[in-house]
């Protein structure tokens, strides 16, 4: 149960870490990056949307979507899908996702924002944990 724990604990931290995004990343506010980086490139740049949708909504019903799913395991709710192969699966296309956005932090924008950073250990956290659970 306290994989489980973890899992919940690490989405919620997703989620928080996604909504300060989005409230700081706007006109009136500023998003000041704790790696003396420029965080505002990283999110502004033509990497930030994927379909038209910027990351930070794609971030936010990732982490959404975990919970909804770890929660229909949780309640026992019972179709025909492996809900802790739907977990792996998510967590892995998220880590993959994230390490690509990742590397074109570091090659082709050449600025970092810490915010996304800690999104990306998050899914390889959530990708981790979700191992642990499918075995």
């Amino acid at each position: 149960m306290y994989l489980y724990i973890i899992f919940i604990s690490l989405c919620l931290f997703g989620v928080g870490d996604v909504i300060y995004i989005l409230y700081k990343n706007r006109p009136t506010k500023q998003l000041v990056c704790p790696l003396n980086s420029d965080c505002s490139a990283v999110l502004g740049s033509k990497w930030n949307k994927f379909l038209g949708v910027k990351n930070e909504y794609w971030g936010l019903s990732y982490y959404l979507s975990l919970l909804v799913v770890v929660g229909l395991f949780l309640s026992s709710v019972n179709f025909i899908f492996d809900w802790k192969l739907v977990l792996l699966l998510m967590t892995g296309f998220g880590v993959l996702y994230s390490i690509f956005l990742t590397i074109v932090q570091i090659i082709k924008i050449k600025e970092y924002c810490f915010y996304c950073l800690v999104s990306a250990g998050l899914s390889v956290l959530l990708f981790i944990t979700s191992i642990f659970i499918y075995v």
